[in-house]
């Protein structure tokens, strides 16, 4: 396998722009919540974002700023067309916003979130590697400690990328955490039962037994049972990977705490009601668009303890 590239200059640039969508937004906060555990850097400047992208043994750089009614997207190893569709991915801007809305200003409980957060649109992982690891490392864990644990990670596996001398955060690649091993991860602060997890998807990633493919059509139970079966996946992981990974609008997650917390705050579902109860909520008021509840109540939620 060739080497994981670490290093882009000037000459690696590549400059293009988009038009998103009328509803859209760029994301403003380091400490916000749907993007602060995953590798995003914010420029000092406040303006622009910078992220590692692509594949997890592969990975590329992509810069994201506002530009009047564009967005300038900037890119160090991949072409425009590439750039851009990576914008267009990280950020779901080709998900119908407004269907979701729709539903929104009949439904009591999320009702003017859709003036409060206008334009959050639902934040992918480049690959589903990504997006498992990223859930495997947050489980049973606060954000901030899987924060640290990721931190760790990070920093024991020097997986950086340097792009004109500032460094971004990349996902160990597969080679990477196999190299690492057991004890290796359970140095960096993971407990035994997440180190055999994160090495079992590194080897399963590596071979090919399993991939994205097939993950995104269909009814979102055949593509959960699908990772179930992965060793340390179960239901919540396999729910957060889909809807970062893969991008399905259709999951929600009713056994996330953080979101019975919100539910049971503003009126929907009381938190000794059963996950069912819960995820009959969700399929009631949000057909088909059960991720971006799930994302709009984690938001509403964490905005109002910071408030």
């Amino acid at each position: 396998m060739r080497g994981i590239p670490r290093r882009f200059t000037a000459r690696h640039r590549v400059v293009t722009y988009l038009t998103p969508p009328r509803l859209s937004s760029l994301p403003q906060e380091r400490g916000q919540l749907e993007y602060s555990s995953r590798s995003m850097v914010f420029q000092d400047d406040g303006r622009s974002i910078r992220r590692v992208w692509g594949a997890p043994d592969d990975p590329w750089a992509v810069g994201v700023e506002a530009a009047g009614d564009r967005w300038r997207v900037t890119a160090w190893g991949r072409d425009p067309p590439d750039a851009r569709a990576a914008v267009r991915a990280m950020f779901a801007l080709d998900d119908p916003l407004e269907e979701f809305y729709r539903l929104v200003r009949v439904e009591p409980v999320l009702r003017g979130t859709e003036r409060r957060f206008r334009g959050l649109r639902l934040p992918r992982d480049p690959s589903l590697f990504e997006a498992l690891l990223h859930a495997i490392l947050g489980q049973q864990l606060s954000v901030a400690a899987a924060r640290t644990l990721q931190r760790r990670l990070i920093e024991r596996t020097r997986a950086n990328v340097e792009v004109e001398g500032i460094e971004l955060p990349r996902v160990p690649a597969p080679s990477e955490l196999t190299a690492l091993g057991f004890d290796g991860l359970r140095s960096v602060g993971a407990s035994g039962a997440k180190a055999r997890s994160l090495l079992a998807l590194a080897e399963r990633w590596a071979s090919g037994a399993l991939s994205a493919d097939g993950l995104s059509g269909g009814g979102p139970e055949a593509a959960i049972e699908r990772l179930d079966r992965e060793p340390g996946v179960g239901r919540w992981t396999a729910e957060n990977a889909l809807l970062r990974g893969v991008g399905r609008r259709d999951l929600f997650v009713a056994g996330d705490l953080g979101l019975r917390v919100a539910l049971a705050r503003y009126g929907g579902v009381s938190r000794d009601a059963s996950e069912e109860e819960a995820r009959a909520w969700g399929e009631k008021w949000y057909p088909g668009w059960g991720s971006y509840a799930t994302l709009y109540l984690w938001r509403r939620l964490v905005s109002d303890r910071t408030a």
